[in-house]
């Protein structure tokens, strides 16, 4: 379109740095500009970096190419003021500035509709085989194993174990059926949980504890993320051999509403933590993890050759 209003070679020339100054300000608004202002909010920062880099290739522009157009109808030379070649070159740029910013917010907002799609998708596998995993076979026959001695034995804790069964089943298999479950009702699981490993005998009644402080009720959770590390260290804590063996569990939410709970049990020496630790419970629990707190999230897993830590650490959902 060029040539025909002045020679080819430097209508090309034309037309090289006309496309370079837009492909610039298009990949410098792209890449740098919108995700180190804009989308952080610093928008005088953004408006005035952005004029400047208009500005500066804007002047690249005409020092590059003469604002003169040669016509070969009339063949005459038709020369425009270097204010208005100034001005129609930087409106033009300030439109590939604009027309970039909407590619960018539409990509962007596609590549999140892919990802939650995709995470949609996996959360229902992960979701489908943590139903298979939610009641643990272990963790079940041990508990029922318990109930028929103490039942055999007519021991008054039977009773209140079998109760506790129950609305741990009940929670399981009707409330985690969502994506997130409040943390008061996480808790009471938990709760449920420890209690019943209390009513085994005397001595796990005053070697386990569970410390609970700063929930309230708006407070939420992925169900049972917790449940993997509480039974993880019921089954190496070594409170039947060791006398000074103890379970401590403590969850609170602080001030910045994030949920920091946090497990140390003391284990038999000849457990070998490192290997049992990788099983498909934790596995699944980590998965989970990943899949609904991203990196915003921190577990550290802690282990001597006595006892054995786990901490995690991670953002309390708000109703």
């Amino acid at each position: 379109m060029l040539s025909s209003f002045q020679e080819f070679d430097h209508a090309a020339w034309a037309a090289t740095v006309n496309v370079s100054a837009q492909a610039a300000v298009a990949y410098i608004n792209i890449r740098f500009l919108i995700p180190e202002f804009f989308e952080k909010r610093k928008y005088m920062l953004y408006g005035l970096i952005a004029f400047l880099v208009l500005f500066a290739f804007t002047k690249v522009h005409l020092t590059l190419v003469e604002p003169n157009l040669q016509t070969t109808s009339w063949g005459r030379e038709l020369r425009f003021p270097r204010a208005f070649q100034f001005t129609r070159i930087y409106l033009f740029l300030f439109i590939i500035l604009i027309i970039s910013t909407a590619y960018k917010f539409a990509a962007d907002r596609f590549q999140t509709l892919s990802r939650q799609s995709e995470l949609a998708k996996k959360q229902l596998e992960i979701e489908l085989e943590t139903l298979k995993n939610q009641i643990n076979p272990h963790f079940l026959f041990n508990t029922l194993n318990n109930i028929y001695t103490l039942a055999y034995l007519k021991d008054d804790n039977a009773a209140p174990m079998i109760m506790k069964l129950s609305e741990l089943l009940r929670y399981m298999l009707y409330e985690c059926q969502t994506q997130k479950v409040s943390l008061e009702k996480e808790v009471r699981f938990l709760e449920n949980i420890v209690e019943m490993q209390k009513l085994k005998s005397e001595t796990h009644f005053n070697r386990v504890s569970l410390e609970v402080r700063g929930i309230r009720s708006e407070h939420s959770i992925a169900p049972l993320l917790i449940l993997g590390f509480v039974e993880n260290s019921f089954k190496h804590s070594d409170l039947d051999v060791n006398h000074d063996g103890f379970i401590q569990i403590d969850l609170f939410v602080d001030d910045s509403k994030f949920i920091c709970f946090t497990c140390t049990n003391t284990k038999r020496e000849v457990e070998k933590m490192a290997t049992e630790s990788g099983g498909i419970g934790l596995l699944n629990t980590k998965k989970r993890l990943e899949l609904i707190y991203g990196a915003n999230y921190n577990l550290e897993i802690t282990e001597t050759a006595d006892q054995y830590q786990v901490s995690l650490k991670l953002p309390a959902y708000e109703n």
